[in-house]
């Protein structure tokens, strides 16, 4: 994947040049050599897992980059991920090739840098979605609506809640009353809404999570693009074949506990 940057700097030896920073690559690779010589080992690349996350980091960086939140972290994620996801020699070498040029792009980013003091203009801004969960025979054993998504480039096959990003202007509320009437096609009262939990999915996504067992309509696939079936599921049995984060949240809603973080490098 190919992405846009700055123009050609040169080598004109100001901070940041190319020359530069492949200097200090040259040098840290030496130190690597002197201490662990030329290790030949396996590549260990590929498999279903691998190309899963590939596509996940994919569609995360597009969508970034739609909202203007793209970072150097979702670039050299996704080329790492690409790497990861190869089998084929010739084309593993060239995602690494990809991959240490968005390194000493980034390295050359850092080291012209301004250290000023952050202004509100460049504060850090997330990404924040809203999920609805559409609740039947809730005295009995509960049931929630799931979706399979597909042709999306986001978590194709697997099951889902109806959800979507919050708009420019939205309230939340209003935001999970779109997507339910956009998703599967029943009209909610934002008054029937009870707000259940609060994800925050690193490193940039806060997903806020929504019950509700009243509605208008008759539940269906309004969406057949981007969803191959609606089926409703028990809250205590869900599909193992279930995106993660939604799985995590409904258990958490589950056990009352109102916040979470998913996939911080501090969980255990």
């Amino acid at each position: 994947m190919t992405h846009d940057g700055d123009a050609h700097d040169g080598d004109a030896g100001v901070p940041g040049s190319l020359a530069g920073v492949l200097a200090d690559v040259a040098a840290e690779r030496s130190a690597q050599d002197a201490r662990w010589g030329m290790q030949m080992l396996p590549d260990g690349t590929g498999g279903e897992e691998r190309v899963t996350d590939s596509d996940l980091a994919r569609h995360e960086t597009e969508t970034a980059a739609k909202a203007g939140a793209l970072t150097w972290r979702h670039i050299l994620a996704e080329e790492v991920l690409e790497a990861f996801a190869e089998t084929d020699p010739e084309r593993l070498r060239a995602e690494l090739v990809q991959v240490a040029a968005v390194a000493v792009k980034w390295t050359q980013a850092l080291d012209r840098r301004p250290t000023e003091p952050p202004t509100s203009a460049n504060r850090f801004r997330v990404i924040v979605d809203v999920h609805i969960l559409l609740l039947r025979h809730v005295a009995e054993r509960g049931e929630v609506l799931l979706g399979r998504r597909a042709g999306t480039g986001y978590g194709d096959g697997l099951w889902h809640l109806p959800s979507g990003h919050l708009e420019a202007g939205e309230s939340a509320t209003d935001a999970a009353v779109r997507e339910a009437g956009e998703e599967v096609g029943v009209t909610i009262d934002p008054a029937d809404l009870t707000f259940a939990h609060v994800m925050h999915r690193a490193p940039d996504r806060v997903g806020l999570f929504f019950v509700t067992d009243t509605w208008t309509g008759e539940p269906y696939n309004a969406e057949p693009a981007k969803c191959s079936e609606l089926a409703w599921r028990p809250l205590n049995d869900l599909p193992h074949d279930m995106i993660d984060y939604p799985a995590a949240a409904i258990a958490h809603i589950l056990d009352h506990v109102p916040f979470a973080l998913h996939k911080w490098s501090t969980e255990h």
